[in-house]
């Protein structure tokens, strides 16, 4: 019940706010984020009896620095799928590209220094007793709702816009018709599409409300497509609609094509593991 009634909350918001608004809507919610995690933080900090020691140990992986490294790669990748909200950014700062570099900038390193500093805090002990009083579970409470909030606005917002742009090209439009308009407002097709689908997939994945499985198959298969596949498959589409000597060099393709051999290879491999699983086959 809950679920569905913060699905129907997200709807609402898309179709009846403007790009605008719905600016203004994410905004509200990374205030909160922030203050909440401010809220948090800082007290546990001055909880952290050794800061420099804390900040100097030594990893604890038995097979040392580069082993450690390697297993972190998957998640510095996917902490990098932040362009799928890039086109929305670049329509809210009216396509100046100076601004949205510096957003796209500025976004990025800032949940990375978050993050850094919250593994700190846990790491030197000081969250043990920050989130155990009522203060403290209260903006535990506020960062993870505004968090949600705000990355579902977001979401809803990138698939909205992809969904815009295909609909508009399986839509016979006269030769004096922009292909994929400038729109400040998504309509009602592109919103259902955006939260219908992977609300179905989930459903489909969760197992009597066990959302390992969804989350597994969105990060094995559904991640390297959409992050790893359809750009080359996007930017092979307009290179042939450009077509020049340049275009069909091995050195101007080689970036895609080590990007698509990678998530093939990437997406055999989640293949493998989970045939291998099979209760048939174990």
């Amino acid at each position: 019940m809950g679920a569905s009634a913060f699905a129907a909350m997200i709807a609402l918001f898309s179709l009846t706010q403007t790009n605008k608004g719905l600016e203004t809507i994410t905004n509200a919610a990374v205030m909160v984020l922030f203050s909440s995690f401010a809220s948090i933080l800082l007290p546990s900090l001055s909880h952290i009896a050794d800061p420099m020691g804390t900040f100097l140990a030594r990893g604890t992986n038995a097979d040392g620095f580069v082993t450690a490294s390697a297993a972190a790669i998957p998640l510095i990748l996917s902490s990098l799928s932040y362009q799928n909200i890039v086109p929305s950014i670049t329509k809210l700062l009216d396509f100046d590209r100076t601004k949205t570099t510096a957003a796209i900038a500025i976004g990025s390193c800032i949940p990375m220094l978050m993050y850094l500093a919250w593994c700190f805090a846990v790491l030197g002990g000081g969250l043990d007793n920050s989130i155990a009083s009522g203060a403290g579970a209260a903006a535990f409470a506020a960062f993870t709702m505004s968090a949600l909030v705000g990355s579902s606005v977001a979401a809803v917002m990138s698939l909205a816009e992809e969904c815009e742009s295909i609909l508009a090209s399986v839509v016979e439009v006269d030769n004096n018709v922009e292909l994929c308009p400038v729109q400040n407002k998504f309509s009602f097709p592109a919103v259902a599409i955006s939260l219908t689908l992977p609300t179905i997939v989930a459903i489909a994945l969760a197992e009597g409300g066990d959302l390992t499985g969804a989350l597994h198959f969105n990060g094995a298969f559904i991640t390297p497509l959409l992050y790893g596949l359809l750009p080359v498959i996007l930017y092979q589409s307009v290179q042939k609609k450009e077509a020049t000597a340049d275009n069909f060099s091995i050195s101007s393709n080689l970036p895609q094509i080590l990007l698509g051999v990678g998530t093939m290879g990437a997406l055999g491999q989640e293949i493998i593991q989970d045939l291998t699983s099979l209760p048939i086959l174990s």
